[in-house]
């Protein structure tokens, strides 16, 4: 009976042994190890080469008059990788002048190949599984408002909460953001209206870089909504450029189509990338009103 418990041990810890003994030998000889350096001073910690949701870039918002909750499925399109995620999003009013927003990638699954892999300078010789994202912390404070515009301070934190780094999905640092956004709406009939919004500021995040230990960038985002009785049109244009050119000036496009009704919103989402952000998204998302 003793032998009997003695080979359940060794097979419930059998995962465990050959995880700490795995071999990166292949790693070293692909990315030239000097055999002194930590690994992750080799990976590349910008936009161009980690996963979908490892830098979020805000939309120029306006204020929000109601609690929200945010629900969205994301397929992320790339040559070689399979990319999916689930997003949420709870978003608090503070009276009339502030809210709080509190959002994450609870769950993103992912599988590259060898191509992209070496690219990114991934860590696991077969990169594939699931991580749980970043929390990203937001406060927006209204400083001026009238009858059609708006004018928000805006503030994200985005902590260090992510797993998978060592496969280069999130950047496991801290970064942060500061900006200034302004919003103009019009009517047009009874039924038609639209807004602008326009946002610049400034997105800041640390590297793993020895002679580079943080990249600054200038950020910016413009937004033109076209709403026709319960429907909206959206359309915004967003990004940062950071000063290594590392991949570090992500330029994302995306359209939104949406329904609302009094309590909820549903919305399909085509995002595009224009430069250092190697996927093109199509995103399912539902919007409640509390």
């Amino acid at each position: 009976m003793r032998n009997y418990c003695w080979k359940y041990i060794i097979l419930i810890l059998l995962p465990a042994f050959n995880l700490i003994a795995q071999d990166y030998s292949w790693w070293n000889e692909t990315h030239y190890w000097d055999g002194q350096s930590h690994w992750s001073s080799y990976m590349k910690v910008s936009p161009a080469f980690m996963g979908p949701n490892a830098f979020p870039i805000p939309f120029a918002e306006k204020m929000i008059l109601k609690p929200e909750f945010d629900v969205r499925f994301s397929n992320h399109l790339n040559s070689g990788e399979t990319a999916r995620d689930v997003y949420m999003r709870f978003a608090l009013p503070i009276g009339e002048k502030a809210s709080l927003k509190f959002s994450m990638n609870p769950i993103e699954y992912f599988e590259m190949d060898s191509v992209i892999r070496n690219d990114r300078v991934v860590r696991d010789e077969f990169p594939k599984g699931y991580a749980s994202g970043d929390l990203l912390v937001e406060m927006n404070a209204l400083i001026f408002k009238n009858i059609n515009t708006q004018f928000i301070f805006n503030m994200g934190l985005k902590t260090a909460s992510g797993s998978q780094f060592r496969n280069a999905r999130y950047t496991d640092s801290p970064a942060y953001y500061f900006d200034l956004s302004y919003h103009l709406e019009k009517s047009v009939t009874e039924d038609l209206s639209y807004d602008l919004g326009a946002l610049l500021g400034l997105y800041v995040w640390q590297t793993y870089m020895v002679n580079n230990r943080q990249n600054d960038a200038i950020l910016g985002a413009l937004t033109f909504n076209l709403s026709y009785k319960d429907y909206t049109l959206s359309n915004s244009l967003r990004g940062f450029k950071g000063y290594l050119g590392n991949g570090d000036f992500p330029l994302l496009y995306a359209a939104k189509i949406s329904r609302n009704w009094n309590a909820y919103e549903l919305y399909l989402q085509k995002q595009v990338s224009f430069h250092d952000y190697p996927y093109n998204s199509i995103q399912l998302g539902f919007k409640l009103y509390l």
